[in-house]
C-alpha cells in the first residue's frame, strides 16, 4: 500500500493558507485528517478528494455525466465509453 501523508505546513503550502489556519480547520473537523502522537497528518487523495468536493467539479462532472447518458442513449453510445470520456477529462484537469 502507497499512502502518501502531508504534514500542516505541506496542506497550508498547497491551500495557500497559514499553518495556524489550517490547525484550526483541522481541529473543527473541516479539513480531513488525524493525529500521530501530537502532529497532524492528512491523507494526500483524501485531501485531493476533499478539494474537489469543495471546488463544486464533482457536481458538475455528475451533472455532465447525466447530460452525456441522455445524450449517449439516444446515440447509442455505452455507458462504458461515457466513463472512459469522463475519465480522461478528469485525468487531463489533473
Amino acid at each position: 500500500m502507497n499512502i502518501l501523508t502531508l504534514t500542516v505546513e505541506e496542506v497550508a503550502n498547497i491551500l495557500r493558507l497559514s499553518p495556524i489556519t489550517v490547525y484550526r480547520e483541522l481541529v473543527k473537523k473541516h479539513i480531513p485528517g488525524f493525529k500521530v502522537g501530537n502532529q497532524w497528518r492528512i491523507r494526500e487523495d483524501i485531501l485531493k478528494e476533499w478539494i474537489e468536493e469543495r471546488s463544486g467539479w464533482t457536481s458538475r462532472f455528475d451533472r455532465l455525466r447525466l447530460e452525456f447518458q441522455r445524450i449517449g442513449r439516444k446515440r447509442r453510445i455505452s455507458e462504458k465509453d461515457i466513463l472512459e470520456e469522463i475519465q480522461k477529462v478528469r485525468k487531463g484537469r489533473k
